[in-house]
């Protein structure tokens, strides 16, 4: 992968990490004040199926003690997605946390603007007719909750089911090596088998409807785009991967301006929103202008023709194949295209290593 890109890329998620400690800590000073109406507050508990179904409603009690428990989860996640991405920045979590939320960034803010100049703005729940505590609340603990009931709901579980109880999912070449039963809340480890594709397809387009009573029709398009992100992190580094992705989408509406009844809301929090905005518009485009670069390579690497064997041999020549090298022709001159998967630079083959 281009050095300078990675370079990008690292940037990037040096402000990302710092925009979520930023918004983390807000959260926790904004606990204390909120924790008594928290526990004057139901809590909705619901299914998407794919309009969200209220089961019932759990006391106040639960409300409180439930987002303190979502505050320390997000905050434990980070801390593991920290450590696993220090040793090798490459296509770690970090990694591919901040392409994706600065590529969804920007694909929301393009597809916003246009809808809205088609006369149907996505219209957001988060108002200032409603207490700031309630939009805390919302705000807080969607990064958690719809990723158990959408990616683990509808991901993990099929999956896990599919692979343990199926003849046809034990016969699968795409089903892990390992495969616990902590995988189902858990995921992470996954390859991008039929059955992947299948669940990430489904669970995406149940995650865009369900935004459909809170929000509205126009908002169905753009929630689907962030489920296929949601989705992908679920499935290569684990629900904290998309859990902390989640909550980076919707921290910043943490930093509301006064008008929204945030006490911790000024001049300075306006600036600073105002600017991870600006920088995540033009991440954006230089993360989808290398995200077409490299399908456009993979797509031509792949329609291109093996090199013919001499016309002088008549036998055939079977390549020795060792770690690292091309399944084809053995050669260990590789460039990697994206993740596990790498293209021979001798014969054009494009093959994954772990396979």
């Amino acid at each position: 992968m281009n050095k300078g890109y990675v370079i990008f890329v690292a940037v990037l998620s040096v402000l990302w990490a710092v925009m979520m400690i930023v918004d983390l800590a807000m959260t926790v000073i904004l606990l204390k004040p909120t924790f008594h109406n928290m526990l004057q507050t139901p809590f909705p508990l619901f299914v998407i199926v794919p309009i969200p179904i209220l089961i019932a409603y759990l006391s106040g009690t639960f409300t409180a003690i439930w987002l303190v428990l979502v505050v320390i989860a997000v905050i434990v996640f980070l801390m593991v997605g920290l450590y696993r991405s220090a040793k090798k920045f490459e296509n770690s979590p970090l990694f591919r946390l901040t392409e994706f939320f600065a590529l969804n960034y920007f694909l929301s803010v393009v597809y916003i603007g246009l809808i809205g100049l088609a006369g149907h703005p996505v219209i957001t729940p988060i108002t200032t007719s409603t207490p700031f505590y309630l939009n805390f609340l919302t705000i807080t603990n969607a990064g958690l909750y719809e990723e158990l009931i959408s990616r683990v709901a509808y991901m993990g579980i099929p999956l896990y089911l599919y692979y343990t109880w199926s003849r046809h999912g034990k016969q699968s070449k795409s089903r892990p090596s390992d495969l616990p039963w902590y995988r189902v809340i858990w995921g992470g480890g996954y390859k991008f088998g039929m059955p992947e594709i299948t669940v990430l397809i489904i669970s995406s387009v149940i995650f865009g409807f369900a935004h459909v009573t809170s929000w509205d029709l126009s908002k169905v398009p753009q929630a689907m785009l962030g489920g296929v992100l949601l989705g992908i992190l679920y499935l290569r580094f684990g629900l904290y991967a998309d859990v902390l992705f989640h909550f980076s989408i919707d921290s910043p509406s943490l930093l509301m301006p006064l008008g929204y009844g945030d006490p911790l809301a000024s001049s300075y929090t306006n600036a600073f929103i105002s600017a991870m905005v600006l920088v995540s518009l033009v991440g954006g485009v230089v993360v989808l202008v290398a995200y077409v670069m490299q399908a456009v390579s993979a797509y031509r690497a792949r329609g291109s023709v093996p090199n013919a064997l001499p016309s002088y041999n008549p036998l055939p020549i079977t390549p020795v194949r060792k770690a690292g090298a091309c399944k084809n022709c053995g050669s260990s001159h590789l460039t990697l295209l994206y993740d596990d998967l790498y293209r021979c630079d001798d014969c054009g083959t494009i093959f994954r290593k772990d396979q």
